[in-house]
């Protein structure tokens, strides 16, 4: 469109010599209206067609040769003309579409053109008397550097800003990929977690009552106490075989799911008054969690407050999605702070589940006053995140997930597939906390690419423009000082252009960088020497004060201080700009044609390189956010495929000795084949209790066999510790296992000893060899010696290596344990 208005824009400057040559003009009329066809094809189709382009090229070819026929004579060969224009334009195009070797022709293509044109116009209208040009074949040779040099320099910031952005994008996918493997072992950690809580709301809940003797011998098939634990029987064998089906459906609607928990606990015989139950819009995982925990508080007064009454509410804000689910009773009360940490039942039903969707659970409960737990869930609250994204949310007061829970292993020692387990659980740790700033990284990554890649071009840019000054410089007063000048603009520009590629510009650097570079143009343009013309034929030299090489280098300059993000400064400079070379040319030639021709392709080719810069900014940034918004859906996908897979073998493995063992005995039970009240049948339920109540104490312990026992020492103290394996346990060698579960205890201990309350446990096992990571928030390592008995330098008579070492860095202490096959045991602190 810049170029359409130069060509109209050139016409009326010239239109006395327009008047009198139709060609001149159908060629304008028909090369602007391209110009306009191109930009509604190139819109319409939002790329840049290959025919369209080729078309545009072919266009410049022929305006590059035919410039005798309609060009007046003296704009011929100099570059401030329409035909320079438009063929500038067409390298540029195709620089962005073509590959080196296609650009290269077609560059070729029209600097022969341009020659061309500018030697049938040298020999047909070299007479001044028919107000020929004296120079047109020397101004040419000029241009057709500068056309050369523009399509290089382009093609070469094409090309970076390629590299730039597939570099980025690789990186993106290399953080796609480690996502993908953070959101498969978060998504897997979920199910585990919802897998426990579902066995202990139904199954181990019906096994201990059919134990403590709640199952009495059935009175008929479809009333009495044997009833109901039948139907209990029967809904903890549904839950379960809905889990190993993947049955299990998700709903948005709150009061579906609490209409059937009000159904289960009025059928085990608690009278709940529902005071309200509104229809609600809420994600499924929230559904889910507010069912299961609500199922629990009333499972829990029915157990415990020592009333049959219970009271639910649901409160729903369809403004900002904020949901409240208010649970309570009149019952005896007790006192919610000295609720020990083993309590199944509050701990993982209700605070958990409440946890891992970003929501709270707020118990107030006093003796004899009753008991309030208010649920609480709000979208807004957690910045719109959707639960799935912000699974690990920390209640509050506890210190959030850090990114640095774990520090890798010395790559010389760790390697092979351990280093990739490794990598898996940092991975696994990091996706406790939400995944952000993927898009902003992007962002920043596009933009200082651009950045770098203006500041590159310009430096190299200005050292062209020697070759423009050894041109201009015998038309100066003082070759001598034009050549100063020249050294003057290289002060300027170099060591600007040095630090843009480094960092961006600051405000004052801007200030001084554009100040210096107008006042060296304004000095430039007064040495060069006035030429005597006839203004009233046209004849002559250029008449203007514009000297080539700075108009070529101030673009670039106003292009540094708009990727340096100065915005009200890149405005003023512009202006200043614009108004020096107004001036100038106004101030040496006047308002002549050929003067106010060159001013108006000056001042499209100072506005031209700032419209692709400035578009350039947003461009990046915008298609930063569209890449990261693609691979963050194809993570989201994969990620979701891979985790139905997975979690479905998991849930098999994990529910395998409940299937078999546990279900066939509710199933018996429920279908009247064993009497519940039978002392044998209750032994049996009681025993499978106690299983199942072990293997949800333990949790994800359970995959550390022997080392499970520390473990549970160290939470009974009230240290919340968190448990990660990578690989298999049973892997450790036997007398590693025995030496590790020596050292484990002390290493735990130091953990509230430093003053933190929170710690990471990591296991990591492979064939002989291993680690074990312990993360915790404190300023520095402890002693070793006195908390593992291991003194340095001793060794164990043992065939494999026992290690130990701890260091702290950013607040945050990382003791590392190791064990390898055939080296001597040895401590290190650092």
């Amino acid at each position: 469109m810049l170029n359409v208005a130069v060509i109209v824009g050139y016409v009326a400057v010239w239109w006395s010599w327009y008047a009198e040559h139709p060609a001149g003009i159908a060629a304008a009329v028909v090369t602007a209206g391209w110009g306009v066809f191109f930009v509604v094809v190139c819109l319409a189709r939002h790329a840049l067609p290959r025919p369209v382009v080729a078309g545009n090229v072919a266009l410049a070819v022929v305006a590059s040769a035919g410039t005798v026929l309609w060009l007046p004579p003296d704009s011929v060969g100099g570059f401030g003309t329409w035909v320079f224009s438009t063929v500038t334009h067409a390298a540029v195009v195709a620089a962005t579409v073509y590959g080196r070797r296609t650009h290269a022709v077609v560059v070729a293509a029209m600097v022969a053109a341009l020659l061309c044109g500018a030697a049938v116009t040298q020999a047909t209208l070299d007479d001044p008397a028919l107000g020929g040009n004296h120079t047109p074949l020397k101004r040419a040779v000029i241009g057709v550097v500068l056309l050369a040099g523009l399509a290089q320099l382009f093609r070469l910031a094409v090309d970076r800003l390629r590299a730039i952005a597939l570099d980025a994008d690789a990186r993106l996918a290399a953080a796609a990929a480690e996502q993908e493997v953070a959101a498969v072992a978060a998504a897997r950690l979920r199910d585990e977690r919802e897998r426990e809580r579902v066995l202990h709301d139904t199954v181990l809940n019906t096994l201990t009552g059919i134990a403590w003797g709640g199952g009495a011998p059935q009175d008929g098939p479809l009333v009495g106490p044997g009833h109901l634990t039948a139907e209990q029987c029967r809904h903890a064998i549904e839950a379960v075989r809905s889990m190993l089906d993947g049955t299990a459906g998700g709903t948005r609607d709150l009061a579906q799911p609490m209409r059937r928990v009000v159904a289960v606990a009025r059928a085990r015989g608690l009278r709940v008054d529902v005071r309200a139950l509104p229809t609600t819009d809420l994600p499924d995982e929230v559904v889910a969690a507010l069912a299961g925990a609500a199922q629990e508080l009333l499972a829990n007064v029915r157990r415990h407050a020592g009333t049959d009454r219970a009271a639910l509410e649901v409160r729903w804000r369809r403004a900002d999605g904020a949901v409240t689910v208010i649970v309570s009773d009149e019952g005896i009360g007790f006192a919610a702070r000295a609720v020990p940490g083993d309590r199944l039942g509050l701990a993982r039903s209700v605070h958990a589940r409440m946890t891992e969707i970003g929501g709270r659970a707020t118990i107030t409960s006093e003796p004899g006053r009753g008991t309030t737990v208010q649920l609480t869930w709000s979208d807004g609250e957690i910045g719109g995140a959707r639960p799935a994204a912000r699974h690990c949310a920390r209640p509050a007061g506890r210190r959030p997930a850090h990114r640095r829970s774990m520090r890798p292993p010395r790559r010389d020692r760790w390697a092979g597939r351990a280093g990739r387990r490794w990598e898996a659980a940092r991975a696994a740790s990091r996706a406790r906390a939400p995944a952000g700033g993927t898009a902003a990284e992007l962002r920043d990554s596009y933009a200082a690419g651009l950045r770098r890649t203006v500041a590159a071009v310009t430096a190299v840019w200005f050292t062209c423009t020697v070759f423009a000054l050894a041109f201009v410089a015998p038309s100066s007063r003082s070759v001598p000082v034009a050549v100063l000048h020249w050294l003057a603009m290289a002060l300027v520009v170099l060591p600007a252009a040095w630090t843009a590629y480094h960092r961006p510009l600051r405000r004052a650097e801007a200030i001084v960088l554009m100040a210096l570079a107008l006042a060296v143009t304004t000095a430039v343009g007064f040495n060069i020497a006035p030429v005597h013309t006839d203004a009233a034929a046209g004849t002559g030299g250029p008449p203007s004060r514009i000297s080539t090489w700075p108009v070529l280098v101030l673009p670039l300059l106003l292009a540094l201080l708009a990727v340096s993000r100065l915005f009200v400064e890149w405005i003023v400079a512009i202006a200043a700009t614009v108004t020096v070379l107004d001036l100038l040319v106004l101030r040496g030639a006047g308002t002549g044609p050929l003067a106010l021709a060159q001013l108006l392709t000056a001042t499209n080719g100072q506005i031209a390189m700032q419209v692709m810069v400035s578009m350039g900014g947003p461009l990046l940034r915008r298609t930063a956010d569209q890449v990261a918004r693609a691979v963050e859906a194809e993570t989201a996908q994969a990620a979701a495929a891979r985790s139905t897979a997975a979690i479905r073998q998991d849930r098999a493995r994990g529910l395998a000795t409940v299937e078999r063992e546990v279900l066939p005995l509710l199933e018996a039970v429920a279908d009247g084949l064993l009497d519940p009240g039978d002392p044998a049948v209750r032994e049996r339920c009681g025993r499978h209790a106690t299983a199942v109540r072990r293997a949800l104490v333990t949790g994800a312990t359970g995959a550390l066999g022997s080392l499970a026992e520390p473990v549970f020492e160290a939470r009974a103290r009230g240290l919340d510790l968190e448990v990660q394996v990578v690989g298999e346990a049973p892997r450790i060698p036997a007398r590693v296992s025995e030496r590790l579960a020596a050292v484990l205890p002390g290493l735990l201990r130091a953990v509230p000893a430093a003053g933190a309350e929170h710690a990471v446990l990591t296991l990591i096992c492979e064939e002989g060899d291993g680690r074990l990571f312990l993360t915790y928030p404190a300023a520095a390592p402890p002693e070793l010696t006195a908390l593992t008995g291991i003194a340095g330098g001793e060794v164990f008579p043992v065939s494999e290596v026992l290690s130990v070492s701890a260091d702290a860095d950013d607040g945050q202490v990382c003791v590392e344990v190791a064990w390898s096959a055939g080296r001597e045991v040895r401590l290190g602190r650092s």
